[in-house]
This record gives C-alpha cells, sequence and structure tokens, in this order.
C-alpha cells in the first residue's frame, strides 16, 4: 500500500521520496530484495542503484529507501514525500530531522507500523483523531476485519503466542509496555565495578564470537546477584579468546564459567576444562532461547539482578525484540544489523543464580485484630464471621 502512494505521488509532483525502515538492512530485506519490483511497474523505471537502493522514475522522480539508525545521515536531501515503516520501532530523532524539511517543501508523510506499547507511535496515532487538527489522520486496520487472513489461522496465532501478543500483533492493541522483551532496565541499572572480595562466588556468563559479532564475558557476584565485570571485544583469535576468559574467572575466585556450547562452543569447553577451568556447558536450542530470555525478562522485572550502567548494555536490552520466524514461530532476538551478545551473556550467567527475595517485614496484627472485633459486633458472632470469610476466601 504504502509502495503504491509513493509511486502515485512520485508521478504527481516530481521529487525526492523516501521509505525509511529503523535499520537499513530491513529495508534491503522487506523491501528492495522483496516486493519493491513487484509492485513498481518496469515503465515507469529509468534507472536502478542496488548499493544505495534507490530508483529513478521516468518523470524525473526519484525514491531511495533509508534506515532511521543513523539519524544525521538523514539531512541534505530534499525530501517531498517520506513513508516511515514499523515506526513504532524507529528512534523519533529520525522523523525530527525529516519532518522540519517536509513542511519547508508541503510534503506528506506516512507512519505504517504494528503497536508497541504506547510510545511515540501511540501519541502520533492520537493526533489524527483530534478533529481540530487538520494536518494529521489515523487509521487502523484489525487482522479479523480485514479477511486477509483466515479465521481459523488467527485463533492458531492466538493459541500459539498468547492473547496479549496476539491483541498487539494482529488487533491493533495498545497495551502498555508491550512489545519490550526486557521492562524496568532503568531501575536495576545500580551495579559498580567490583574487584572480588574474599569468600565471595561468582559466575561468568560467556557468550563468543570471532569476526562480525562480540565476546562478552559478564561476572555476577552470586553473594547479591550484581553484575562487578564486563567485558565485550571481538577480532580475536581463538587461543587467545580463552587464556582471557580463563584470566577472568580465576581473578574472580576461579568463578564458574556459564559457555554457549554450540557450535564452535562445544570445543571452547573441553579446551577451558583442560585449563583447569570450571565450565557449565549450555547448549542453545531455541526453546532454551526462550527459557533464558524470558528468565531473565522475569528477573529484571522483579529486580532480583543489577547490571552495570554501560550504553552498549541498554542499547542491546531495549532493541531486543521477538519476531515472527520462517517457520511462524515467533522467536527472540536482536533486530537486523544489530548485536544481541551481551543480552545471551548476562542471560547464561543468570542460569546459574538463585532470586534474592528480601526478608518479609513483621506485620503488626493489632489493626487486624480490631477490625476483626468491629466485624464480630456487626455480624452477630463468629459463625456468621467465619461463614463470611469463607465467602470472601472463594471470590
Amino acid at each position: 500500500m504504502s509502495l503504491v502512494e509513493v509511486l502515485k505521488q512520485s508521478q504527481q509532483r516530481i521529487g525526492v521520496y523516501w521509505i525509511v525502515f529503523p535499520f537499513l538492512d530491513e529495508a534491503r530485506d522487506a523491501i528492495w530484495n522483496n516486493m519493491l519490483f513487484k509492485v513498481l511497474p518496469e515503465q515507469f523505471i529509468v534507472k536502478k542503484n542496488e548499493n544505495f537502493m534507490s530508483v529513478r522514475f521516468t518523470n524525473g522522480s526519484y525514491l531511495r529507501l533509508k534506515g532511521a539508525d543513523h539519524p544525521d545521515s538523514l539531512r541534505g536531501p530534499n525530501v517531498c514525500g517520506v513513508v516511515l515503516d514499523e515506526f513504532a520501532k524507529q528512534k523519533l530523532e529520525a522523523w525530527k530531522i525529516i519532518s522540519p524539511i517536509i513542511a519547508e517543501n508541503k510534503g506528506w508523510a506516512w507512519f505504517v507500523s504494528t503497536p508497541i506499547g504506547k510510545n511515540h507511535l501511540y501519541d502520533y496515532y492520537n493526533r489524527g483523531n483530534i478533529k481540530k487538527n487538520k494536518q494529521w489522520a489515523s487509521w487502523y486496520l484489525r487482522a479479523s476485519e480485514s479477511q486477509i487472513i483466515d479465521a481459523d489461522e488467527l485463533e492458531r496465532e492466538q493459541d500459539d503466542i498468547g492473547p496479549e501478543q496476539y491483541s498487539q500483533e494482529y488487533e491493533c492493541a495498545w497495551l502498555e509496555g508491550a512489545g519490550q522483551v526486557f521492562r524496568g532496565v532503568a531501575e536495576i541499572l545500580t551495579a559498580i565495578p567490583q574487584e572480588p572480595l574474599t569468600n565471595h562466588i561468582y559466575v561468568c556468563g560467556v557468550d563468543i564470537a570471532k569476526h562480525t559479532d562480540f565476546t562478552v564475558i559478564s561476572v555476577f557476584d552470586r553473594q547479591n546477584n550484581m553484575e562487578v565485570y564486563q567485558d565485550r571485544f571481538k577480532q580475536i583469535d581463538w587461543p587467545l579468546q580463552r587464556e582471557r576468559i580463563a584470566q577472568i574467572s580465576k581473578h574472580y575466585n576461579h568463578a564458574m564459567v556459564a559457555l554457549d556450547a554450540t557450535g564452535i562452543g562445544d570445543v571452547f569447553c573441553d579446551e577451558l576444562a583442560r585449563m583447569n577451568v570450571a565450565v557449565e556447558p549450555i547448549k542453545i536450542s531455541e526453546p532454551l532461547k526462550r527459557e533464558l530470555v524470558q528468565r531473565l525478562s522475569m528477573w529484571i522485572q522483579r529486580k532480583y539482578i543489577s547490571i552495570l550502567p554501560i550504553k552498549e548494555t541498554t542499547d542491546e536490552l531495549g532493541d531486543y525484540a521477538y519476531k515472527k520466524g520462517h517457520t511462524g514461530k515467533y522467536v527472540y532476538g536482536a533486530p537486523t544489523g544489530r548485536h544481541d551478545d551481551i543480552v545471551m551473556s548476562i542471560a547464561l550467567a543468570v542460569s546459574q543464580l538463585n532470586p534474592l527475595v528480601a526478608p518479609i517485614a513483621k506485620i503488626d496484627l493489632t489493626p487486624l485484630q480490631s477490625y476483626k472485633q468491629r466485624l464480630l459486633s456487626r455480624l452477630g458472632g463468629e459463625d456468621e464471621y467465619f461463614e463470611n470469610l469463607r465467602e470472601w476466601q472463594d471470590l
């Protein structure tokens, strides 16, 4: 629908048009490699540039796919029409850079997205519901109304992903905090780096990589579930990585290492064991990854842990999301072009911790006893009191 609108507008007014995704790689996967040239007729196209993901039309208009992850790259071009796809996942700064250009050119913008909680998409959607605000209009289309997806398939999806996620993904529901895998991160950024303490027991969560991704080592103190150290690096040969992990483990009182033993990790575990490192190999399948992530999510919400306030950590936790995989099942992961190495290293460490439960405060029973006595005086004795108590408990 957005592509058809861009094509229509580009033929009515010669100018520059953009389709902006949260990340450029998402634009490539969703638009350039998939649907762009199925929708745009060849007779409208003069030139394609795959490197820039741009198309020049016969009338002189120009379409380009962009990413919102580097907002400053959106400065300069005199764009007169833009579609911001998956706007709920985009950095709002991107639109704030584009907005004055659109206003100056008397252009237009479409904001297309599935709801993800009540964030900036929710605020902008509500602008279209204010009658006096003539510059904005809002629409939504529920899957149950569009009939694009069969009712039987929708029912299966609801059983698969649960009613809350289904209502957001398919029925355009604005759910408080929905779509965020990790909620309450800001409240647990209270950890401070620490050297090992005598008689304290530590655990290292390790997610390994060599070239593109990062190897991350997250060290937690088991006595208070606080992250005390984090190391993040890449492009280091395997022997040097093993030595680094072994040194950190030894430094933190011979901390046990919980390591992703999938693929090369299996060999890694054997080598570390030969170096007298206590290793807990964890082979991560998709179901186990879901379990690790859900456990971490719950522990963050319940404040069972505290983590170091490192920008890369908060960025990864904030970016982390669920999406529909090739099999139709929902899977957890980082957006295209981003990393989840810190998330997994922390999740591996947390899998070896115990929740810290605060002691229950002593309750002053005097007000309760006084309340009971007042009830007894009104209810006509203990028999009626306990009869009412049973009814309340049933409710």
